[in-house]
Protein backbone atom coordinates (compact mmCIF):
# COMPACT_ATOMS: atom_id res chain seq x y z
CA UNK A 1 0.00 0.00 0.00
CA UNK A 2 1.30 3.22 -0.77
CA UNK A 3 1.65 6.24 2.18
CA UNK A 4 -0.51 8.74 1.86
CA UNK A 5 1.02 12.25 1.22
CA UNK A 6 0.06 14.82 3.63
CA UNK A 7 -1.85 16.82 0.99
CA UNK A 8 -3.95 18.78 3.09
CA UNK A 9 -1.63 21.96 3.62
CA UNK A 10 -1.57 22.54 0.03
CA UNK A 11 -4.91 24.44 -0.78
CA UNK A 12 -5.08 26.70 -4.15
CA UNK A 13 -8.18 28.45 -4.45
CA UNK A 14 -8.80 30.48 -1.71
CA UNK A 15 -10.19 33.58 -3.55
CA UNK A 16 -13.45 34.41 -2.90
CA UNK A 17 -16.49 31.75 -3.40
CA UNK A 18 -15.00 28.84 -3.70
CA UNK A 19 -16.13 27.63 -0.48
CA UNK A 20 -19.58 25.79 -0.55
CA UNK A 21 -19.25 23.69 2.15
CA UNK A 22 -22.21 20.83 3.10
CA UNK A 23 -22.42 18.66 6.40
CA UNK A 24 -22.58 14.94 5.94
CA UNK A 25 -22.61 12.45 8.61
CA UNK A 26 -20.08 9.67 8.36
CA UNK A 27 -22.75 7.08 7.85
CA UNK A 28 -23.48 8.16 4.59
CA UNK A 29 -19.93 8.45 3.34
CA UNK A 30 -18.66 6.14 1.02
CA UNK A 31 -15.48 5.73 3.55
CA UNK A 32 -16.74 6.38 7.09
CA UNK A 33 -13.19 7.30 7.90
CA UNK A 34 -13.23 10.90 6.90
CA UNK A 35 -9.22 12.38 7.09
CA UNK A 36 -8.77 15.85 6.82
CA UNK A 37 -7.79 17.19 3.16
CA UNK A 38 -8.86 13.79 1.40
CA UNK A 39 -11.29 13.06 -0.55
CA UNK A 40 -15.08 12.24 0.06
CA UNK A 41 -17.93 10.80 -0.93
CA UNK A 42 -21.38 10.39 -0.36
CA UNK A 43 -23.66 7.39 -1.24
CA UNK A 44 -26.13 7.38 -3.49
CA UNK A 45 -29.18 5.77 -4.80
CA UNK A 46 -27.71 6.17 -8.33
CA UNK A 47 -23.90 5.45 -9.26
CA UNK A 48 -21.72 7.92 -10.70
CA UNK A 49 -24.32 10.88 -9.12
CA UNK A 50 -22.71 11.00 -5.41
CA UNK A 51 -22.00 13.89 -3.81
CA UNK A 52 -18.15 14.94 -3.99
CA UNK A 53 -15.72 17.24 -2.12
CA UNK A 54 -12.31 17.68 0.03
CA UNK A 55 -12.51 17.19 3.31
CA UNK A 56 -12.05 20.64 5.45
CA UNK A 57 -13.34 19.13 8.50
CA UNK A 58 -13.45 15.62 9.73
CA UNK A 59 -15.42 15.70 12.62
CA UNK A 60 -15.00 13.49 15.46
CA UNK A 61 -16.55 10.40 16.92
CA UNK A 62 -18.83 12.38 19.38
CA UNK A 63 -19.68 14.19 16.60
CA UNK A 64 -19.83 12.03 13.53
CA UNK A 65 -20.00 14.41 10.33
CA UNK A 66 -17.60 15.85 7.65
CA UNK A 67 -17.60 19.15 6.34
CA UNK A 68 -16.45 19.14 2.84
CA UNK A 69 -15.91 21.80 0.17
CA UNK A 70 -17.99 21.00 -2.89
CA UNK A 71 -17.52 24.26 -4.56
CA UNK A 72 -17.15 23.85 -8.44
CA UNK A 73 -13.23 24.93 -9.47
CA UNK A 74 -12.24 24.48 -5.55
CA UNK A 75 -8.37 23.32 -6.29
CA UNK A 76 -7.21 21.09 -3.76
CA UNK A 77 -3.66 18.99 -4.08
CA UNK A 78 -4.55 15.23 -3.93
CA UNK A 79 -3.01 11.85 -4.78
CA UNK A 80 -4.22 10.26 -8.22
CA UNK A 81 -3.83 7.21 -9.31
CA UNK A 82 -3.49 6.14 -12.89
CA UNK A 83 -5.43 3.36 -13.23
CA UNK A 84 -8.19 3.69 -16.18
CA UNK A 85 -9.76 -0.04 -15.98
CA UNK A 86 -9.60 -3.03 -13.65
CA UNK A 87 -9.45 -6.90 -14.44
CA UNK A 88 -11.40 -9.54 -13.02
CA UNK A 89 -11.21 -10.02 -9.05
CA UNK A 90 -10.15 -5.71 -8.97
CA UNK A 91 -6.76 -5.95 -9.72
CA UNK A 92 -5.41 -2.98 -11.99
CA UNK A 93 -5.78 -4.08 -15.56
CA UNK A 94 -4.39 -0.96 -17.60
CA UNK A 95 -3.13 2.67 -16.61
CA UNK A 96 -2.63 5.59 -18.47
CA UNK A 97 -0.03 8.58 -18.12
CA UNK A 98 -1.98 11.68 -16.69
CA UNK A 99 -2.20 15.00 -18.68
CA UNK A 100 -3.34 18.69 -17.71
CA UNK A 101 -7.67 18.79 -17.93
CA UNK A 102 -7.78 15.06 -17.67
CA UNK A 103 -11.01 13.43 -15.58
CA UNK A 104 -10.32 12.51 -11.95
CA UNK A 105 -12.83 9.79 -10.43
CA UNK A 106 -13.81 8.76 -6.75
CA UNK A 107 -12.99 5.33 -6.78
CA UNK A 108 -13.74 3.54 -3.45
CA UNK A 109 -11.49 0.49 -4.68
CA UNK A 110 -8.35 2.37 -4.54
CA UNK A 111 -8.58 3.24 -0.90
CA UNK A 112 -8.47 -0.67 0.38
CA UNK A 113 -5.90 -1.53 -2.80
CA UNK A 114 -3.49 1.58 -2.47
CA UNK A 115 -4.61 3.72 0.24
CA UNK A 116 -5.87 6.73 -2.00
CA UNK A 117 -9.38 7.56 -3.52
CA UNK A 118 -9.12 8.88 -6.77
CA UNK A 119 -8.39 7.27 -10.38
CA UNK A 120 -8.49 8.10 -14.16
CA UNK A 121 -10.99 4.90 -14.31
CA UNK A 122 -14.42 6.20 -15.31
CA UNK A 123 -15.71 2.73 -14.05
CA UNK A 124 -15.52 0.75 -10.85
CA UNK A 125 -14.15 -2.74 -10.94
CA UNK A 126 -16.44 -5.30 -12.48
CA UNK A 127 -16.20 -2.36 -15.33
CA UNK A 128 -19.90 -2.55 -14.73
CA UNK A 129 -20.64 0.44 -11.90
CA UNK A 130 -19.60 4.49 -12.86
CA UNK A 131 -17.06 5.79 -10.78
CA UNK A 132 -18.67 9.53 -9.90
CA UNK A 133 -16.39 12.43 -11.28
CA UNK A 134 -14.64 14.12 -8.94
CA UNK A 135 -12.73 16.99 -10.89
CA UNK A 136 -10.23 17.68 -13.79
CA UNK A 137 -6.76 17.40 -13.65
CA UNK A 138 -5.04 21.06 -12.95
CA UNK A 139 -1.83 22.92 -12.85
CA UNK A 140 -0.02 24.39 -9.40
CA UNK A 141 1.37 27.91 -9.59
CA UNK A 142 5.11 26.73 -9.40
CA UNK A 143 4.15 23.70 -12.05
CA UNK A 144 4.30 24.21 -16.54
CA UNK A 145 3.39 22.09 -19.01
CA UNK A 146 6.83 20.28 -18.95
CA UNK A 147 5.79 18.80 -16.07
CA UNK A 148 3.30 16.68 -17.67
CA UNK A 149 2.40 14.10 -18.68
CA UNK A 150 3.19 12.17 -15.49
CA UNK A 151 2.81 8.10 -15.05
CA UNK A 152 3.21 5.87 -17.89
CA UNK A 153 0.52 3.50 -19.66
CA UNK A 154 3.19 0.38 -18.36
CA UNK A 155 2.73 0.17 -14.98
CA UNK A 156 0.60 1.42 -11.90
CA UNK A 157 1.80 4.72 -10.06
CA UNK A 158 0.69 7.28 -7.89
CA UNK A 159 1.44 10.80 -7.51
CA UNK A 160 0.03 14.27 -6.24
CA UNK A 161 -1.60 16.49 -8.60
CA UNK A 162 -3.60 19.87 -8.53
CA UNK A 163 -7.31 18.42 -9.21
CA UNK A 164 -10.16 21.59 -9.77
CA UNK A 165 -13.58 20.17 -8.55
CA UNK A 166 -15.53 19.36 -11.02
Amino acid sequence: MVARTDTYTYEVSSESGRERMVLLPWTRLSDATPTLGDPACGTSLLPGTNLVGTVVNAGVVADPYVVMNIAACARYWHNVRNVLTYAGGGAEATWTPINIGDPVYYDAGQDALNGIKLSMAPLAAGGVVANPLFGFIGMRDDETAASFPRGTNAIGSTDAFCVVHA
